[in-house]
């Protein structure tokens, strides 16, 4: 039975099952905790969501953590029917969801930002995820808030907050898998049993919680239901101000972590036909192009042999060159994004100080921009979505240098070739948020 699970949820992630929980009525009672600080304007949008949720009344709670506001927040939170707990002074948001925990009566504990707008179906859509006893934290999808300027458009479609349209599982410790806390759903005695959220960090709280829920054998599951609305910032210098500051806790947290790695597939072919490409590039001979391919069909070939031998059928060839040339694109994609997440600085000084390598250099680049683009489809121009596109890459690269240099430790960087089939792509950094963001 164990086993049949573990292969519809790697069905459900490779995107062949869709894996929803039963229909039975599931509705135990939540304490939903809003921690917030300085939202006078936001909080109470905020509240009139929750207070508008599809979920029996009777079957939840809403709880704000008020962090020593100094504006008129508390006095906005008190013309409601909730419940408020004032700290006495401000220590951040992981003491303040912490407080609101150790209050809370539900069995199930859903975390949402101040400045977010839950939709009517937050709870009915999520909650059920737990009627599997598996599940310790179920994630939910963000959704921007604001659509109309060109950076909000693409915060729309690469905000670090929205996890994606597929359905993921974490579990393992060399997992870097996490869900944010502006929507995520945790059961109490488990939040309680992992210490919650560690108040030491202003930043990145959210993936430390994950991470240590899956070292001590935990499951997570993130799902693109259940939709809240952010309300991002939209101003340049702020927007990636922030990604900059996910940036620093990058080191802090592989520090705290060393279990886990980010991971690349070990694939010789597809690296030598890229590299060969990469040289026609740089030496301007188009005779390696020719040797590329051949590589590309030497590989095909083998990888066709390899599993007719282990299906004892044979593989149209059609299908497996099909199936290596996705196999090539996405490792190609995995790794110049790998590059230009952590190098693209770099990389633009080396083009300023030997410029023959620019060609070579653009491609790098802007290989994993056209995959973004063409994948998010955002509304947005390609030049215009390339320009942020880079720019968030460089804020938050800057970020981890900083941090690495802060923590004494450059382990971040360190990328694991790795040979096993179960291993998986490690392309997503973890982009926790800012403290000032409850």
């Amino acid at each position: 039975m164990k086993s049949a699970l573990g292969l519809f949820d790697r069905l459900s992630q490779a995107g062949l099952l869709d894996w929803r929980p039963p229909v039975d009525r599931f509705e135990p009672f939540v304490s939903i905790v809003v921690a917030v600080y300085n939202r006078a304007d936001d909080i109470g949008s905020c509240i009139e969501s929750l207070l508008g949720l599809n979920y029996p009344r009777s079957k939840y709670e809403i709880i704000v953590v008020d962090d020593a506001s100094e504006d008129g927040t508390p006095a906005v939170v008190s013309q409601y029917d909730v419940r408020l707990i004032k700290q006495p002074h401000n220590v951040g948001q992981s003491a303040a969801r912490n407080a609101g925990v150790a209050a809370a009566q539900g069995e199930i504990v859903a975390f949402i930002d101040s400045d977010c707008i839950a939709e009517p179906v937050w709870l009915s859509e999520l909650v059920p995820y737990f009627q599997d006893s598996r599940n310790a934290l179920v994630g939910g999808y963000v959704s921007s808030f604001f659509r109309q300027s060109i950076l909000d458009r693409y915060e729309e479609a690469k905000s670090p907050l929205n996890m994606g349209e597929k359905t993921l599982f974490g579990s393992g410790e060399a997992s870097d898998f996490y869900v944010p806390t502006c929507n995520m759903l945790v059961r109490r005695d488990v939040h309680l049993r992992v210490g919650g959220l560690n108040e030491d960090l202003r930043v990145g709280e959210d993936v430390d919680f994950c991470w240590r829920l899956k070292e001590q054998g935990f499951r997570l599951i993130y799902v693109p239901r259940g939709r809240v609305g952010h309300k991002h910032r939209n101003r340049f210098t702020e927007t990636f101000k922030r990604r900059f500051d996910y940036g620093t806790s990058e080191p802090v947290l592989y520090a705290r972590h060393p279990a886990v790695s980010k991971h690349y597939p070990w694939q010789p072919a597809c690296m030598t036909s890229f590299f060969f490409c990469l040289c026609g590039l740089f030496f301007r001979e188009p005779l390696f192009v020719p040797a590329a391919v051949l590589i590309f069909l030497w590989d095909v070939i083998a990888k066709r042999r390899s599993y007719e031998a282990q299906i004892g059928i044979p593989v149209q060839l059609k299908i497996m060159l099909e199936a290596t040339v996705v196999r090539h694109f996405e490792l190609l994609y995995y790794l110049t994004y790998h590059l230009v997440r952590y190098y693209v600085i770099l990389m633009i000084l080396v083009t300023i100080l030997f410029p023959p390598i620019i060609p070579v250099v653009a491609v790098l680049v802007l290989f994993p921009a056209m995959a973004e683009f063409f994948k998010k489809r955002p509304r947005l121009s390609f030049p215009v979505f390339s320009m942020f596109f880079l720019a968030e890459q460089a804020s938050y690269q800057a970020g981890v240098f900083r941090g690495c240099v802060k923590q004494g430790s450059f382990r971040t960087y360190r990328l694991k070739f790795v040979t096993s089939r179960a291993q998986t792509f490690s392309h997503k950094p973890p982009m926790p948020r800012r403290a000032e963001e409850t």
